[in-house]
């Protein structure tokens, strides 16, 4: 998986970057089917924002495009903050895929099943 950390009005610094890539390729633990990770980050310049750092992440998998942003005080909050929504989309997206076949794998064995015709008679 390629994960690409980019600056928007701000650098980004080789220990962000590392430190980004570190905490967000834990989720490729979970599930393993990604392309690639683009990591944003930019700065409010307004001085009445607390939360001045906004991560930005976009997962590209095989047909699916997951997106999380957050915002914190600094560059390591925003990536955890970032992160924690990444992996609650990663889950529920695996529980999809997992669950659906067998799901219809289920389905079609009920319909195949006879009916039993030793059945109460009156």
């Amino acid at each position: 998986m390629q994960i690409t950390v980019k600056g928007k009005n701000c650098d980004v610094s080789e220990r962000t970057r590392e430190e980004a890539i570190a905490k967000l390729s834990k989720v490729r633990r979970l599930f393993d089917r990604f392309i690639d990770m683009e990591v944003v980050f930019s700065e409010e310049t307004n001085p009445r924002i607390t939360d001045r750092v906004h991560c930005e992440v976009v997962l590209h998998a095989k047909g699916k495009y997951l997106r999380a942003s957050a915002s914190g005080p600094d560059h390591q909050t925003a990536i955890d903050r970032a992160e924690a929504k990444l992996t609650r989309q990663v889950r529920k997206l695996k529980t999809k895929l997992v669950s659906k076949p067998r799901l219809d794998a289920a389905a079609q064995q009920d319909q195949q099943t006879p009916m039993s015709a030793s059945g109460p008679t009156a």
